[in-house]
């Protein structure tokens, strides 16, 4: 039977007058994958920031690593002694720098006369790269890495500092990852695991629970509401115990979808996908959806023309476009908005106010004779913000200060004040916990009852089918099944995903 490795109790933060956690107790055994949930500012994150040494607990608490008990807050070489590691969610990555420059952050292990041995250094850069999944070379700038590889390089360089009986801390590792890289990212903490390391992964995708997590922790409003083995648990009961009285129930929004085409593509090809062809009508969400790679993740970009397609057409009340016609700029003329997947570097600018983000694709609206109206522009941001529920409605805050949920909030109604005809959605609600992902969707919803046509990408099965009217599985670049969404829909998708890699018998691209 697996030990303990750490052990916190009697966990209690005060700020000002708000108990932010309270008496709340944490085990995690070696080898254990614990996943740690909650609504945004459920405690989850003053948590961690006590473990890794941010804040100081109130006094009572208690924490044990590997039966030695040790003083809160920890420091940081602390923390690393007791072999504790932290991948924290802006992963502390320097872009302009090497991957094995990341890799071994003041580690490099020295030979003769304190001289660095850059053939050893970066054989055992290639070694721990290759173990993690990461294909990058040791010489690689960081800033050209992909979201997921950036992601593992991280949990790598905690992972090197960490012993068999260690602690590895994630915080949303995956919260910036489309859907379709989330497998990479699993069957790493997977290993990690494996070698006996104990993994704390914070998360709000509940999919990961499932399939990564052997228990999990609940919080909701500071306090602890369970830990449970996750065989025990099914979805629905988990995410009561998130919300309690508020539990979630079906996203699928109450609306007819419209006659007319609002969107058409014809014969469309891009980098992956291969002779699309697609209707969308007035008032409809279709859903997109496939493996990795399958090609799903591209089309809202060559909808948008974010993606320059190499054939085909894509037709709109304003018109027909064929390749290199279509761009972000005419899009937006058109009508057509796009909320891309990567929150952190295509969605927002996360080092810039709420106001500048929000604000950005209707400024115009604010110049008078050469003036920026300033208190026009913030009186309405501010109405924006509190319309769609952001927490804190406050636009002076850089975006990064904003929890997940409320920067896809915040980005959502920066377009969504556009009054859109066409929404393109990627990944709507990666990294974003559940009552958050509620008001998303519920927002999603109410776009298409105005007359809006949504084409979503994702790989949130269970999300889909509960959105969307209908839902087009791709393989190999091409659409190969629809399927009608609504409850039970979901297991007709799984089905449809394990059986992609051949051709299925399936009408596509719905009545004209």
């Amino acid at each position: 039977m697996a030990s303990v490795v750490l052990c916190l109790a009697n966990v209690s933060k005060t700020f000002g007058s708000v108990r932010a956690l309270e008496e709340v107790d944490l085990d995690v055994e070696g080898g254990e994958v614990r996943a740690l949930v909650g609504r945004n500012g459920s405690g989850k994150s003053t948590l961690i920031k006590i473990l890794c040494g941010y804040h100081a607990p109130s006094p009572g608490a208690r924490c044990e690593i590997r039966g030695e008990e040790v003083a809160l807050p920890l420091t940081p070489r602390a923390a690393r002694r007791q072999g504790l590691a932290f991948v924290h969610q802006d992963l502390a990555l320097i872009n302009e720098l090497r991957v094995i420059d990341n890799l071994f952050a003041g580690g490099f292990r020295r030979v003769r006369l304190g001289r660095i041995s850059w053939r050893q250094e970066r054989r055992r850069a290639r070694e721990i790269l290759a173990s993690t999944g990461i294909s990058a070379g040791p010489d690689e700038r960081v800033g050209s890495l992909s979201q997921v590889d950036r992601a593992l390089l991280a949990i790598a360089r905690a992972v090197t500092a960490v012993e068999s009986e260690g602690v590895l801390v994630l915080d949303e590792p995956s919260g910036a990852l489309p859907g379709e890289d989330v497998d990479r990212l699993i069957l790493s903490v997977r290993e990690i695991a494996r070698r006996g390391v104990a993994v704390v992964y914070v998360t709000h995708r509940l999919e990961e629970v499932f399939r990564l997590a052997d228990t999990v922790t609940v919080l909701r409003d500071g306090r602890l509401v369970a830990t449970r083995p996750v065989a025990q648990l099914s979805e629905a009961a988990l995410v009561e115990l998130i919300l309690g009285e508020e539990a979630l129930g079906s996203l699928s929004p109450s609306i007819p979808a419209g006659r007319g085409v609002a969107l058409s593509a014809t014969k469309l090809d891009g980098h992956v996908v291969k002779g699309l062809d697609l209707n969308v009508h007035t008032g409809e969400i279709v859903g997109v959806t496939g493996l990795n790679g399958a090609g799903h993740s591209e089309v809202p970009y060559l909808l948008f023309g974010a993606s320059k397609a190499a054939a085909g057409s894509v037709t709109t009340a304003a018109g027909t476009q064929g390749p290199g016609e279509l761009t972000p700029a005419r899009s937006i003329r058109q009508g057509i908005i796009l909320l891309p997947g990567d929150r952190q570097r295509h969605s927002g600018v996360q080092e810039r106010p709420v106001l500048e983000n929000v604000s950005l694709p209707v400024l115009a609206r604010y110049f008078r004779r050469f003036w920026l109206r300033a208190q026009e522009e913030r009186r309405s941001v501010l109405a924006l913000l509190r319309d769609f529920s952001v927490s804190p409605a406050d636009y002076s805050l850089q975006l990064r200060q904003l929890s997940g949920g409320n920067q896809q909030k915040a980005l959502m109604a920066k377009w969504m004040q556009l009054n859109p005809n066409v929404v393109l959605l990627h990944e709507l609600t990666q990294g974003v916990d559940v009552g958050a992902k509620r008001e998303i969707l519920r927002r999603v919803g109410a776009a298409a009852a105005q007359g809006a046509s949504v084409v979503v990408a994702s790989a949130e099965v269970d999300e889909l089918a509960n959105l969307c009217h209908r839902i087009l599985v791709m393989a190999d670049g091409r659409v190969v099944a629809e399927i009608a969404g609504g409850p039970g829909s979901a297991a007709e998708i799984e089905r449809t995903l394990l059986s992609a890699g051949t051709p299925l018998q399936a009408a596509v691209g719905g009545a004209s």
